[in-house]
C-alpha cells in the first residue's frame, strides 16, 4: 500500500489523458513536401517526418532543425491543415535558452497520438561537460498548453 505522500508525487501518464484519434481525409501542413515515397522535406529543405497524428488526437507535432544544434516544433491539425503557434516556448535557436539557474538547454518533446499530455525533456549543460536532464508534463487544452507538473530534475525514459 502506497503512502499519501507518494501517491501525492505519483507523475501524470500519456494514457491519463486519452483522446479518440481522428480517421478522417488527412490534410498536411502547407510547408511539407514529399521528395519520395518515404522521404519528407519541409520548406526549409530539411528532412522530416511524415504527417501523421502523433498527439492529442489529430496533430502532427514536427521537429525541425535549422543547424547543429538548433531546433524548432511546429504543431498542425490534420484534420484542417491549420498551423497553431503554441510550441514557441520549447525552440532550440541561438542564442541558446537558458535555465533560471543560468545553464543553456535543448528541448526534447514527447507525445502519443491518442493523448493529450505533452512531455518535455530539457537537456542541460552543466560544467565539465556533463548533463542533466530535466522533465514537465504539459496538458493541451482548447489549443493552449498548461503545465501540470513543476519541472523534475530527473527524466522518465518515454
Amino acid at each position: 500500500m502506497l503512502s499519501t505522500p507518494l501517491l501525492a508525487d505519483a507523475l501524470p501518464r500519456f494514457e491519463d489523458y486519452e483522446v479518440s484519434v481522428y480517421l478522417g481525409a488527412i490534410h498536411p501542413p502547407k510547408w511539407i513536401r514529399r521528395v519520395a515515397s518515404d522521404e519528407w522535406r519541409d520548406d526549409l529543405g530539411k528532412l522530416v517526418e511524415p504527417p501523421e497524428i502523433n498527439f492529442a488526437g489529430k496533430y502532427f507535432l514536427a521537429v525541425h532543425s535549422c543547424g547543429t544544434g538548433c531546433r524548432y516544433y511546429t504543431l498542425t491539425d490534420l484534420s484542417s491543415g491549420r498551423d497553431l503557434d503554441v510550441l514557441r516556448d520549447f525552440d532550440t535557436v541561438e542564442p541558446l535558452p537558458k535555465t533560471r539557474d543560468g545553464h543553456e538547454y535543448m528541448t526534447e518533446l514527447f507525445s502519443r497520438p491518442n493523448s493529450r499530455m505533452l512531455v518535455a525533456q530539457y537537456h542541460v549543460k552543466l560544467s565539465q561537460g556533463s548533463e542533466e536532464c530535466r522533465e514537465r508534463a504539459f496538458l493541451f487544452e482548447d489549443e493552449k498548453l498548461k503545465s501540470i507538473t513543476n519541472t523534475r530534475r530527473v527524466c522518465r525514459r518515454l
